[in-house]
């Protein structure tokens, strides 16, 4: 049974020398300082207003925009106004997340 265990590396899973097996890995594999890697994200309040708008407005208001545009106005032959709004959530979304992109460099 002893043979099956896995070993246990030093450090791993809080045990005896964690913090040096935490230290040897950062400074191993990451140019960050301890200080910076315990820090948490920032919270980007503008992102989630902005994702939270477009969802309501493009997701939620879809149907009523169906409802209140005439037929003769999209054939079923052509995109819905249904299929306009997918089209612009599909094209707004990776601009939000380029501004994300930009907004951490």
């Amino acid at each position: 049974m002893e043979a099956a265990r896995r070993r246990q590396h030093p450090g791993a899973a809080g045990g005896p020398g964690a913090q040096l097996g935490a230290s040897f890995l950062q400074a191993r594999h990451g140019s960050v300082s301890a200080d910076e890697a315990a820090r948490t994200a920032p919270f980007h309040l503008d992102l989630w207003f902005y994702f939270t708008l477009q969802n309501w407005v493009l997701d939620f208001g879809r149907p009523i925009a169906m409802l209140d545009s005439p037929l003769e106005w999209f054939p079923l032959n052509k995109p819905s106004v249904g299929d306009y709004f997918h089209m612009a959530y599909n094209v707004i979304t990776p601009f939000l997340l380029l501004k994300r992109l930009l907004y951490c460099l």
